[in-house]
């Protein structure tokens, strides 16, 4: 029988993990991406599928309510399924388990599909015959739209797309975008906070030996926001706003 709702049991390997010994955000991302296709091959709608067809799927939204991330060698419980689909998006909702069954974290994403020729959106009605939507929503409601930063008039730390962060539909992976983030954030803030909510809208897709700069801003005392874009024409390729609480542990330590 084809699951509505997709499980798999992980265990969090030491290359998932930072140096605190929890999974990384990237790395968490990369473990939703894995259960999305895995799911969505099952529904006959995976990458294969769709690349056979002359499609592929995009996510465009994402957000994660966290209330600890696992640690090295814990095992946990990722649970997904897709919700109904609009037009043109389908949104899919993530919970992950501790061994107790308690929630560690809770999240949505919106997915698209495009044409590989144009890179242009396809009505999800040409797809969703088999996904079996399900109503119950981890957040009660969609992935928020982050407004736009101002960004300097001279863009900084710029860098250039490599052949490592390049996945199979020749873009960036999604999962560097998070790391390129979370990398620019100030490291002795990182060190005294736990992320508590991730919040990322995809924009455009950056390409091998595309140009990009990231711009981090402190927000609030408890939030950054980061874009990534192209210096050449300021064209933004994801933005990304991060809430923290402060890490009591490393407060007493």
């Amino acid at each position: 029988m084809i699951p509505a709702i997709y499980e798999n049991q992980f265990h969090i390997p030491s290359y998932f993990v930072d140096d605190r010994a929890e999974l990384t955000p990237n790395a968490l991302l990369s473990l939703l991406q894995e259960m999305s296709n895995n799911h969505a091959s099952i529904l006959g709608a995976g990458w294969h599928d769709l690349r056979q067809k002359g499609f592929f799927w995009v996510i465009t939204r994402l957000q994660l309510k966290i209330k600890r991330m696992p640690q090295w060698t814990e095992s946990v419980l990722l649970r997904s399924w897709v919700r109904k689909s609009d037009a043109a998006t389908s949104p899919r909702d993530y919970e992950m388990l501790d061994a107790h069954g308690n929630t560690l974290i809770a999240g949505s994403s919106v997915w698209a599909i495009l044409d590989t020729a144009e890179g242009q959106p396809q009505r999800m009605d040409q797809f969703d015959g088999g996904f079996l939507p399900q109503e119950r929503s981890t957040l009660d409601r969609k992935p928020q739209k982050i407004n736009a930063l101002q960004l300097p008039d001279t863009p900084k730390n710029l860098k250039e797309v490599l052949p490592s962060d390049i996945d199979m539909n020749h873009h960036v992976n999604n999962a560097h975008y998070i790391q390129w983030a979370f990398d620019s954030v100030n490291e002795s803030f990182r060190q005294s906070h736990q992320l508590q909510e991730l919040t990322v809208n995809f924009l455009s897709q950056a390409k091998l030996g595309d140009c990009y700069s990231v711009y981090s801003k402190r927000v609030s005392d408890t939030s950054y926001q980061t874009t990534l874009y192209s210096p050449e024409n300021r064209q933004e390729y994801c933005r990304i706003l991060t809430n923290w609480q402060p890490n009591h542990n490393h407060l007493n330590s």
